[in-house]
């Protein structure tokens, strides 16, 4: 999810410098963008089964797929160009500026600090939202880490909540925190998402404050314009920063944390 997003003021650049864009992607991913992405042609990737797309002569086709047959297959079914980006880059500046310059183009500051996916912070400090887990578990704090800022949260004030979000891949971590007396305050909520649009949606409409790991409800926290404290000890955060107008990030270097 998270390079999912990262990705998308690629697209917003695209479609300023006037071009027509047809985006193939995860169908789960590509129920996050709202109707403020309706001039986006939207492709469940899954209905190509390795087959090439159905493309207009003389596309322009820009993927993080490097296969020198598909840029064949590409170029054989009317395609004039062809770029496959890189979609892993362990250093250097942010990813999206990276991915940018690969294609040729510039991209204006702005557009590194909009919520891609709407503005829907209220303005609130009421709720923080807490998501312990990641993609690896060598992103993951210690969970006793955010144990102790969700118990700070509770005590600065009488009417703040703490929502604990968990993915698929947080099994374990979910079942850490059952065990914890945490879950037995009235003021805490620990939140399986029945979806990817389940979890936007509730995180649009109740989280104040995002905390967690470098991770995709990270990202989404960001490009929905909450904000987030981003903690990153495995990556960089150089490179995968969360883009949006409320970012910070820190470094972890297992004694405590440091701002950038």
């Amino acid at each position: 999810m998270g390079d999912f997003i990262l990705t998308l003021p690629l697209l917003k650049v695209a479609y300023q410098q006037g071009f027509s864009i047809s985006l193939y992607a995860n169908e789960n991913y590509l129920s996050l963008l709202g109707k403020e992405w309706n001039w986006l042609l939207k492709k469940d990737l899954d209905e190509l089964c390795g087959k090439a797309p159905p493309i207009l002569k003389g596309s322009q086709v820009v993927s993080f797929w490097n296969d020198s047959d598909w840029k064949k297959e590409m170029i054989n079914a009317g395609a004039s160009f062809t770029t496959s980006l890189n979609p892993r880059p362990r250093d250097g500046q942010l990813f999206i500026l990276q991915a940018i310059e690969e294609i040729g183009w510039s991209i204006p500051d702005r557009v590194l600090t909009e919520p891609t996916l709407g503005n829907h912070w209220k303005g609130g400090d009421q709720v923080l939202w807490i998501h312990p887990g990641s993609g690896g578990i060598d992103k993951n704090l210690p969970i006793s880490y955010f144990l102790s800022r969700a118990n700070q949260w509770l005590l600065s004030r009488e009417d703040r909540k703490v929502v604990i979000s968990f993915g698929e891949a947080d099994e374990k971590i979910f079942r850490k925190f059952q065990m914890n007396n945490l879950v037995h305050n009235s003021k805490v909520q620990l939140f399986l998402p029945a979806s990817l649009l389940d979890f936007r949606n509730r995180m649009a409409s109740s989280a104040d404050k995002f905390l967690g790991n470098d991770s995709g409800p990270g990202h989404l926290a960001a490009n929905l314009g909450i904000p987030v404290e981003v903690l990153f000890c495995s990556t960089s955060s150089s490179v995968w920063r969360p883009l949006g107008p409320r970012v910070e990030i820190y470094d972890w270097d297992s004694v405590s944390s440091k701002i950038l």
